[in-house]
Protein backbone atom coordinates (compact mmCIF):
# COMPACT_ATOMS: atom_id res chain seq x y z
CA UNK A 1 0.00 0.00 0.00
CA UNK A 2 2.54 2.10 0.66
CA UNK A 3 4.50 1.59 -2.15
CA UNK A 4 2.01 2.24 -4.16
CA UNK A 5 0.92 5.46 -2.68
CA UNK A 6 4.37 6.58 -3.17
CA UNK A 7 4.76 5.93 -7.13
CA UNK A 8 1.20 7.57 -7.35
CA UNK A 9 2.69 10.72 -5.79
CA UNK A 10 5.77 10.17 -8.23
CA UNK A 11 3.59 9.66 -10.91
CA UNK A 12 1.50 13.13 -10.21
CA UNK A 13 4.35 15.49 -9.31
CA UNK A 14 5.83 14.49 -12.75
CA UNK A 15 3.05 15.13 -14.94
CA UNK A 16 2.59 18.72 -13.15
CA UNK A 17 6.00 18.84 -14.36
CA UNK A 18 5.53 18.15 -17.89
CA UNK A 19 2.60 19.97 -17.94
CA UNK A 20 4.50 23.17 -16.89
CA UNK A 21 6.81 23.14 -19.33
CA UNK A 22 5.82 21.65 -22.31
CA UNK A 23 1.95 20.57 -24.07
CA UNK A 24 2.74 17.55 -26.64
CA UNK A 25 0.05 17.57 -29.75
CA UNK A 26 0.85 15.56 -32.50
CA UNK A 27 4.26 16.06 -33.07
CA UNK A 28 4.58 19.91 -32.42
CA UNK A 29 5.84 21.35 -29.15
CA UNK A 30 4.23 24.59 -28.10
CA UNK A 31 6.44 26.52 -25.05
CA UNK A 32 4.68 28.86 -22.61
CA UNK A 33 5.25 32.48 -22.17
CA UNK A 34 4.20 35.18 -19.87
CA UNK A 35 3.93 38.99 -20.33
CA UNK A 36 5.23 40.50 -17.06
CA UNK A 37 2.00 43.73 -16.96
CA UNK A 38 -0.98 41.42 -18.25
CA UNK A 39 -0.74 38.49 -16.23
CA UNK A 40 -1.19 36.55 -19.93
CA UNK A 41 -0.18 33.22 -20.28
CA UNK A 42 0.07 32.15 -23.93
CA UNK A 43 0.98 29.16 -26.08
CA UNK A 44 3.21 29.57 -29.57
CA UNK A 45 2.41 26.23 -31.85
CA UNK A 46 4.20 28.04 -34.70
CA UNK A 47 7.85 28.78 -33.70
CA UNK A 48 8.12 27.55 -30.01
CA UNK A 49 9.45 31.16 -29.09
CA UNK A 50 9.13 32.57 -26.00
CA UNK A 51 7.69 35.82 -25.77
CA UNK A 52 8.06 36.70 -22.52
CA UNK A 53 8.57 40.33 -20.58
CA UNK A 54 8.24 44.24 -21.41
CA UNK A 55 8.84 44.86 -24.83
CA UNK A 56 10.45 47.57 -26.10
CA UNK A 57 11.18 49.50 -29.56
CA UNK A 58 12.39 46.98 -32.31
CA UNK A 59 11.09 43.90 -29.91
CA UNK A 60 11.07 40.69 -32.31
CA UNK A 61 7.87 39.34 -31.38
CA UNK A 62 7.22 38.21 -34.59
CA UNK A 63 5.01 34.93 -34.40
CA UNK A 64 4.19 35.26 -31.15
CA UNK A 65 0.86 34.25 -29.82
CA UNK A 66 -0.28 37.59 -27.83
CA UNK A 67 -4.07 36.92 -27.60
CA UNK A 68 -4.95 39.44 -24.72
CA UNK A 69 -2.00 41.54 -24.09
CA UNK A 70 -1.98 45.01 -22.76
CA UNK A 71 0.41 47.03 -24.54
CA UNK A 72 -1.57 50.35 -24.23
CA UNK A 73 0.59 53.58 -24.27
CA UNK A 74 3.90 51.68 -24.66
CA UNK A 75 6.24 53.48 -27.54
CA UNK A 76 6.92 50.68 -29.73
CA UNK A 77 8.25 52.22 -32.89
CA UNK A 78 9.80 49.90 -34.99
CA UNK A 79 8.47 46.39 -33.17
CA UNK A 80 8.71 43.38 -34.95
CA UNK A 81 4.69 41.92 -34.79
CA UNK A 82 4.67 40.09 -38.03
CA UNK A 83 2.54 37.15 -38.23
CA UNK A 84 1.82 37.37 -34.26
CA UNK A 85 -1.71 36.46 -32.72
CA UNK A 86 -3.29 40.44 -31.16
CA UNK A 87 -6.77 39.41 -31.29
CA UNK A 88 -8.30 40.85 -28.19
CA UNK A 89 -4.98 42.57 -27.60
CA UNK A 90 -5.00 46.70 -26.26
CA UNK A 91 -3.52 48.74 -27.90
CA UNK A 92 -5.18 51.85 -26.75
CA UNK A 93 -2.91 54.71 -27.44
CA UNK A 94 0.18 52.72 -28.18
CA UNK A 95 2.98 53.78 -31.16
CA UNK A 96 3.49 51.41 -33.27
CA UNK A 97 4.91 53.51 -36.25
CA UNK A 98 7.36 51.93 -38.51
CA UNK A 99 6.29 48.71 -36.74
CA UNK A 100 6.01 45.13 -38.24
CA UNK A 101 2.71 43.55 -38.56
CA UNK A 102 2.47 42.01 -41.66
CA UNK A 103 -0.13 39.04 -41.61
CA UNK A 104 -1.02 39.60 -37.63
CA UNK A 105 -3.96 39.01 -36.64
CA UNK A 106 -5.50 41.68 -34.77
CA UNK A 107 -9.52 41.02 -34.70
CA UNK A 108 -11.14 42.48 -31.58
CA UNK A 109 -8.02 44.11 -30.42
CA UNK A 110 -8.44 47.63 -28.91
CA UNK A 111 -6.94 50.37 -31.46
CA UNK A 112 -8.19 53.19 -30.55
CA UNK A 113 -5.83 56.24 -31.01
CA UNK A 114 -3.11 53.32 -31.68
CA UNK A 115 -0.28 55.18 -33.78
CA UNK A 116 0.81 53.24 -37.15
CA UNK A 117 2.58 55.60 -39.17
CA UNK A 118 4.80 53.98 -41.67
CA UNK A 119 3.72 50.79 -40.36
CA UNK A 120 3.49 47.94 -42.52
CA UNK A 121 0.34 45.80 -42.59
CA UNK A 122 -0.01 43.60 -45.50
CA UNK A 123 -2.04 41.03 -45.20
CA UNK A 124 -3.54 41.67 -41.41
CA UNK A 125 -6.83 40.44 -40.47
CA UNK A 126 -8.88 43.56 -38.47
CA UNK A 127 -12.83 43.14 -39.21
CA UNK A 128 -15.06 44.87 -37.82
CA UNK A 129 -13.13 47.32 -35.45
CA UNK A 130 -13.22 50.49 -34.37
CA UNK A 131 -9.69 52.74 -35.07
CA UNK A 132 -11.24 55.94 -33.66
CA UNK A 133 -8.60 58.79 -33.69
CA UNK A 134 -6.03 56.12 -34.76
CA UNK A 135 -3.00 58.00 -36.89
CA UNK A 136 -2.58 55.93 -40.41
CA UNK A 137 -0.26 58.28 -42.46
CA UNK A 138 2.00 56.58 -44.98
CA UNK A 139 0.91 53.12 -43.44
CA UNK A 140 1.10 49.80 -45.73
CA UNK A 141 -2.58 47.76 -45.92
CA UNK A 142 -1.82 46.03 -49.09
CA UNK A 143 -3.90 43.15 -49.25
CA UNK A 144 -5.60 43.81 -45.64
CA UNK A 145 -9.11 42.81 -44.57
CA UNK A 146 -10.87 45.40 -42.57
CA UNK A 147 -14.25 44.38 -43.84
CA UNK A 148 -16.67 46.62 -41.79
CA UNK A 149 -14.40 48.50 -39.70
CA UNK A 150 -15.24 52.34 -38.95
CA UNK A 151 -12.37 54.78 -38.64
CA UNK A 152 -13.82 58.47 -37.50
CA UNK A 153 -12.37 61.13 -38.54
CA UNK A 154 -8.60 59.19 -39.36
CA UNK A 155 -5.96 60.55 -41.34
CA UNK A 156 -4.82 57.95 -44.08
CA UNK A 157 -2.44 60.00 -45.92
CA UNK A 158 -0.14 58.79 -48.36
CA UNK A 159 -1.23 55.10 -47.13
CA UNK A 160 -1.76 52.12 -49.18
CA UNK A 161 -4.68 49.84 -48.86
CA UNK A 162 -3.71 48.28 -52.68
CA UNK A 163 -6.14 45.09 -52.93
CA UNK A 164 -7.84 45.77 -49.52
CA UNK A 165 -11.25 44.27 -48.44
CA UNK A 166 -12.81 47.60 -47.23
CA UNK A 167 -16.17 46.71 -48.03
CA UNK A 168 -18.62 48.44 -45.77
CA UNK A 169 -16.16 50.56 -43.75
CA UNK A 170 -17.28 53.92 -42.15
CA UNK A 171 -14.47 56.66 -42.72
CA UNK A 172 -16.98 59.66 -42.22
CA UNK A 173 -14.60 63.08 -42.80
CA UNK A 174 -11.38 61.34 -43.20
CA UNK A 175 -8.33 62.42 -45.33
CA UNK A 176 -7.52 59.85 -48.17
CA UNK A 177 -5.32 62.84 -50.07
CA UNK A 178 -2.81 60.85 -52.44
CA UNK A 179 -4.12 57.11 -51.18
CA UNK A 180 -3.16 54.14 -53.12
CA UNK A 181 -7.01 52.45 -53.66
CA UNK A 182 -6.10 50.45 -56.54
CA UNK A 183 -8.23 47.31 -56.55
CA UNK A 184 -9.40 47.72 -53.30
CA UNK A 185 -12.81 46.35 -51.97
CA UNK A 186 -15.06 49.54 -51.45
CA UNK A 187 -18.68 48.54 -51.86
CA UNK A 188 -20.73 49.82 -49.64
CA UNK A 189 -17.99 51.91 -48.25
CA UNK A 190 -19.40 55.06 -46.49
CA UNK A 191 -16.59 57.93 -47.00
CA UNK A 192 -19.18 60.60 -46.99
CA UNK A 193 -16.90 64.49 -47.09
CA UNK A 194 -14.08 62.75 -47.47
CA UNK A 195 -10.51 63.92 -48.78
CA UNK A 196 -9.83 61.78 -51.48
CA UNK A 197 -8.08 64.43 -53.52
CA UNK A 198 -4.96 63.04 -55.85
CA UNK A 199 -6.58 59.32 -54.63
CA UNK A 200 -5.61 56.10 -56.77
CA UNK A 201 -8.80 54.60 -57.12
CA UNK A 202 -8.71 52.66 -60.68
CA UNK A 203 -9.78 49.62 -60.35
CA UNK A 204 -11.34 49.74 -57.18
CA UNK A 205 -15.03 48.69 -56.25
CA UNK A 206 -16.99 51.71 -55.37
CA UNK A 207 -20.20 49.29 -55.65
CA UNK A 208 -23.18 51.09 -53.42
CA UNK A 209 -20.60 53.42 -51.95
CA UNK A 210 -21.48 56.40 -50.53
CA UNK A 211 -18.96 59.59 -51.45
CA UNK A 212 -21.61 62.22 -51.02
CA UNK A 213 -19.94 65.74 -50.35
CA UNK A 214 -16.88 64.33 -50.85
CA UNK A 215 -13.72 65.58 -52.76
CA UNK A 216 -12.24 63.80 -55.86
CA UNK A 217 -10.14 66.55 -56.88
CA UNK A 218 -7.23 64.91 -59.11
CA UNK A 219 -8.66 61.07 -58.61
CA UNK A 220 -7.99 58.37 -60.58
CA UNK A 221 -11.46 56.46 -61.06
CA UNK A 222 -9.79 54.60 -64.30
CA UNK A 223 -11.61 50.89 -64.60
CA UNK A 224 -13.38 51.65 -60.84
CA UNK A 225 -16.85 49.84 -60.51
CA UNK A 226 -19.08 53.14 -59.56
CA UNK A 227 -22.30 50.97 -59.98
CA UNK A 228 -24.74 52.59 -57.83
CA UNK A 229 -21.82 55.33 -56.08
CA UNK A 230 -23.73 58.13 -54.26
CA UNK A 231 -21.93 61.29 -55.08
CA UNK A 232 -24.47 63.82 -54.17
CA UNK A 233 -22.45 67.11 -53.44
CA UNK A 234 -19.28 65.89 -54.44
CA UNK A 235 -16.56 67.69 -55.76
CA UNK A 236 -15.99 65.62 -58.86
CA UNK A 237 -12.92 67.08 -60.73
CA UNK A 238 -11.68 63.56 -61.17
CA UNK A 239 -10.62 61.59 -64.08
CA UNK A 240 -11.01 58.25 -65.51
CA UNK A 241 -14.97 57.80 -65.00
CA UNK A 242 -17.99 59.20 -66.63
CA UNK A 243 -18.94 60.24 -63.44
CA UNK A 244 -16.00 62.68 -63.45
CA UNK A 245 -16.32 66.20 -65.47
Amino acid sequence: MKTSSKNASLLWAGTIAVLLLVVISGNSVSTFSVYADSGYVGSNTQTAKSCSGKPSQNTDWSNCDLHGVDLSFLNLSGINLSGANLQGANLYGTNLSGANLVGAQLAGASVNSVVLSGAKLDGITAQNMDFYHATLVGADFQGANLQGSAFGSVNFQNANFTGANLSGIRAITSSFTNVNLSKADLSNANLRASDLTGANLSDTNLQYADISYAILAGADLTGANVSGLATAGTDRSCHGSPICH
